[in-house]
């Protein structure tokens, strides 16, 4: 049977009820006031709440999403989720599973009881104490355990860093020790997008005073994603006036990113100067022993038990980032119970067969595959890229390899400018921003990194 012969709450009822099979919890928590729209051959339109809870959804259980379509016998059929489409009582949320992915923006007033009853809450699950320290991460943690204890002294605290390596939970954490050693600071935490969202409301609504108090009177400002504020100039300038007011009056700035403020496009140099001109550290891949001891921490809270060599296992495959890796512990969790059985080393390998194909995919490319990759795309030899050459015929396929080297591996910028004869790490930071600022305008060459990151990948 074709997609289009099939309606879509036929479908979704089968594949929801698939979902249920396996999890009870997940399916009342998440999938049963979804609203099933519209089907075709491509795609399911399915109606969410928001686009924050469809986010989260996706990032969590996107897998199982997939399984449970190929369950209903509709397998590559791709989901899209269209938001304002519950009945009018609230969804019945958990917390969010994880805090990187959080687009919730937070006010917490002395005088509010909503507002602190529900940052007690979000910030409760996140702490210092449950934040799982490694060599990778060590002095991001410790820099923003000073920033909590001593406001001010470190200012502005700048962590960046790949997705799900951290960042989030320490902010959340800094807003944790905040408020155990004084109830009454007033902490914003909000990710930049809703800063964003915030600020054109304010303008539609004639509120912008209303706006700059929610933001400039706080003890305390968290904000996620910076890196967005990139090619944005009316938010830079909200963005720079906000900052040097509360800097000015010595009031804790703590920002997080996916890359150093040189590095991300169309960030204004006086944003660029304001930022470095406290701490910057880096939250990079966790070791081994740093995701064995998560695990070890999440298995915990999910109440189940696995062996020591089940653990080494996921630890040893999944390196990426944390995400997949609590994903893979939730995975075998929802297998354990809705299948009531234990889960032993082979038994894992076949779950995860497919997360783990995609991570070991992920992680085997290198930067002698980039090189040739880039030197076949732009019919020239590899030594060319890694020489001292400088025309352009081969400057921009360099600069690209180098953009390509940074985005597909996890190679630091040093590393990275070895590979190309010894060049410094500021001559990759700088190919980097410039590729990506070329490609927002140049649709030949974003067609061409489109196309390398295809066949790169497989």
């Amino acid at each position: 049977m074709s997609h289009g012969e099939s309606s879509a709450s036929e479908v979704w009822r089968t594949a929801v009820g698939f979902i249920r099979a396996k999890s009870e919890a997940v399916y009342k928590q998440w999938f049963k006031k979804m609203v099933p729209i519209s089907i075709d051959e491509t795609q399911i339109v399915i109606g969410t709440s928001d686009d924050f809870f469809a986010d989260i959804v996706m990032k969590n259980y996107g897998d199982l999403i997939s399984e449970a379509l190929s369950a209903a016998g509709h397998s590559g059929l791709k989901v899209v989720f269209e938001s304002g489409y519950y009945d009018s009582e609230e969804p019945d949320l958990p917390p969010d599973p994880d805090p990187d992915s959080s687009q919730v923006s937070m006010f917490d007033a002395p005088d509010d009881d909503e507002a602190n009853g529900k940052l007690a809450e979000l910030i409760s699950r996140h702490s210092f104490d449950n934040f799982v320290v490694g060599e990778e991460n060590r002095y991001a943690y410790t820099a923003a355990l000073s920033a909590a204890q001593k406001p001010g002294t470190i200012n502005p605290l700048y962590i960046y860093g790949g997705s799900g390596m951290g960042k989030t939970h320490l902010l959340l954490a800094v807003a944790h020790e905040v408020r155990a050693r004084n109830p009454k600071a007033r902490v914003r935490y909000t990710s930049c997008e809703n800063f964003l969202n915030a600020f054109l409301d304010s303008l539609r609504t004639k509120t912008m005073y209303e706006f700059r108090e929610t933001f400039r009177n706080v003890d305390y400002l968290l904000v996620d994603d910076v890196h967005t504020l990139g090619n944005k100039t009316s938010l830079q300038e909200e963005f720079f006036n906000t900052f040097n007011t509360l800097y000015g009056l010595g009031k804790q700035i703590i920002l997080t990113s996916d890359r150093q403020p040189s590095e991300i496009p169309g960030l204004e140099n006086r944003l660029v100067s304001r930022f470095v001109s406290g701490v910057t550290t880096q939250i990079t891949q966790s070791s081994f022993e740093t995701r064995l001891a998560i695990l070890k921490q999440e298995q915990q809270c999910l109440r189940l038990k696995l062996g020591d060599d089940v653990l080494s296992f996921i630890a040893e495959r999944i390196s990426s980032n944390i995400r997949p890796l609590k994903g893979a512990l939730m995975c075998l969790s929802m297998y354990a119970t809705a299948m009531k059985q234990e889960i032993d080393l082979e038994a894992a390998k076949r779950i995860l067969s497919d997360q783990l194909e995609k991570e070991a995919e992920s992680r085997t490319i290198s930067i002698e595959e980039i090189q040739k990759a880039v030197a076949e795309e732009f019919g020239i030899q590899v030594y060319d890229l890694t020489g001292p050459k400088k025309p352009k015929n081969i400057a921009e396929p360099r600069m690209i390899a180098m953009y390509l080297s940074r985005k597909l591996t996890s190679r630091p910028h040093q590393e990275i400018g070895r590979a190309f004869g010894g060049r410094s790490h500021g001559t990759v930071i700088h190919a980097v921003k410039q590729i990506e600022e070329n490609s927002l305008k140049d649709e030949e060459l974003k067609r061409v990194l489109n196309q390398l990151q295809r066949k790169l990948r497989g």
